[in-house]
C-alpha cells in the first residue's frame, strides 16, 4: 500500500475523485496552480497538494456550480488563505484517521 504523501497517478486520482482523468488533463490546462510532474513518457504523477486542489476545485464546479472563471477566481483570490485553512483540515483529518487506526 501506497504511503498517504506518495505521488500518485492520474489514474489514482482519477479513480479516488470519480472524475474522467481527460477532465483532469483539462483542468491542469484552466487552474494552472495544478502542475503534475510529467516524465518523459507522458506520464503524470501528482504532489498531495495537487491532489488536494484538484479535490478542491471539484468542489466548487460539481458541488458548489461555480464556472471555470468562477473557480479560477475564488482559487486565485483566496489561494493563500483558503488553500491553507483547506490543506490544514486535510492535514488533520489524515492525522486522524492515523491515531484511530491505532486505538
Amino acid at each position: 500500500m501506497k504511503e498517504p504523501n506518495a505521488l500518485k497517478t492520474i489514474g489514482e486520482v482519477s479513480k479516488v475523485l470519480n472524475i474522467p482523468s481527460y477532465v483532469l488533463r483539462f483542468w491542469e490546462k484552466k487552474f494552472l496552480n495544478v502542475s503534475p510532474i510529467q516524465k518523459k513518457n507522458g506520464r503524470r504523477y501528482y504532489s498531495n497538494n495537487d491532489f488536494l486542489l484538484l479535490k478542491k476545485i471539484k468542489e466548487l464546479l460539481y458541488e458548489k456550480h461555480y464556472s471555470i472563471r468562477g473557480a479560477q477566481k475564488v482559487l486565485n483570490n483566496n489561494q493563500s488563505d483558503e488553500n491553507d485553512r483547506y490543506l490544514l483540515i486535510e492535514e488533520l483529518k489524515a492525522i486522524q484517521r492515523k491515531v484511530q487506526k491505532f486505538l
